[in-house]
């Protein structure tokens, strides 16, 4: 008789009562998918999924604490007071579910029982358990739990969810749900931390933005409530510091414009003169944020001096003048 159980989203929440957890991490399992699974082939595939770890992976145990099936029942894996074998350098204090299925844009849709018991059993991870949702892809070269999911609006459904009798696909962005709900309740603001902060902070930081001296920390505070409204004033968005749909929405336009750029462009167009010391005005704030300076707007020896080290860690000219080079770089 195997040792797997297959278990409801249900049992599950009961099992979970008086664990504490700093990760929920989400995977999905690639292979076996969807197509492999006939309706009552839990307890094998879990199986198979264990003697892969044990005999080719070498590990003492199944990797995962859960595996999620597309009927949305669970069937058991690791102990729940055990480290799972997830993600390098992450696992520490880490809960992990493997979604049966292939996500990746093209192939299998999280939908359904399976995508409802998903955000049930997350949301209990979040709430009661007190962890952060962690992707598989956010911390190894993988595409984890696939691309066919977005990290944000997973999130969003996992704090707003409500059991129904049909679940919708992940695939309205935060902006439609406020709309079709007429509230907005996923939005970061100062208080909170946790994993979605710091990823707020990074994405803030790799756009130019300054989130003060204590970098991506995962504590909400002023630093980055000014980045937040700094970047808001750019994009034409309502500046209020608070990080909600239409900001992250935004932050990821920004994010895929910067990444598919054309070499030596710059997503923020060139002024078309020099910036250097003496210089004022929003292009000098842009500059100061990029190079980590008080952004006060004045280009002044302390701006000089960070630009001169920006442009040194960026094997360009040094003389602290903020060309269309440097610029093309920064921006």
């Amino acid at each position: 008789m195997s040792r797997f159980k297959v278990v409801t989203a249900d049992q599950v929440i009961e099992m979970l009562k008086g664990y504490k957890y700093k990760y929920a991490q989400v995977h999905h399992t690639w292979k076996p998918d969807h197509s492999d699974f006939n309706g009552s082939n839990h307890i094998a595939l879990q199986e198979s999924m264990y003697r892969y770890h044990a005999n080719v992976r070498g590990w003492d145990d199944i990797g995962q604490h859960l595996t999620l099936m597309p009927d949305g029942k669970f069937v058991t894996g690791r102990r729940f007071n055990s480290n799972p074998a997830g993600i390098y350098g992450y696992n520490s204090g880490a809960f992990m579910i493997e979604h049966v299925g292939n996500f990746d844009k093209g192939h299998d849709k999280l939908q359904g029982s399976q995508l409802e018991s998903s955000l049930k059993v997350y949301q209990y991870l979040v709430k009661h358990c007190g962890a952060s949702i962690m992707f598989h892809t956010e911390h190894a070269a993988k595409s984890c739990p696939g691309t066919g999911l977005n990290k944000h609006d997973y999130v969003y459904q996992v704090l707003n969810f409500k059991p129904s009798a049909s679940t919708p696909e992940v695939v309205l962005h935060p902006t439609q749900q406020k709309v079709k709900d007429k509230v907005i309740s996923f939005v970061l603001g100062v208080g909170d931390e946790g994993f979605q902060v710091k990823q707020l902070q990074s994405d803030l930081k790799s756009l130019g933005y300054d989130i003060g001296r204590n970098g991506a920390d995962g504590m909400f505070g002023r630093d980055t409530k000014d980045a937040v409204r700094a970047f808001q004033k750019d994009k034409g968005l309502v500046v209020d510091g608070l990080a909600g749909p239409n900001t992250f929405d935004a932050i990821k336009k920004a994010k895929e414009q910067k990444m598919h750029k054309p070499s030596g462009s710059a997503v923020v167009p060139y002024p078309g003169n020099l910036i250097k010391v003496g210089s004022r005005g929003k292009d000098v704030k842009r500059i100061q944020r990029a190079v980590g300076a008080n952004p006060d707007g004045i280009f002044g020896r302390n701006t000089e001096k960070a630009v001169r080290a920006y442009q040194s860690r960026h094997g360009l000219s040094v003389d602290g003048v903020v060309g269309i080079n440097t610029w093309n770089k920064m921006f």
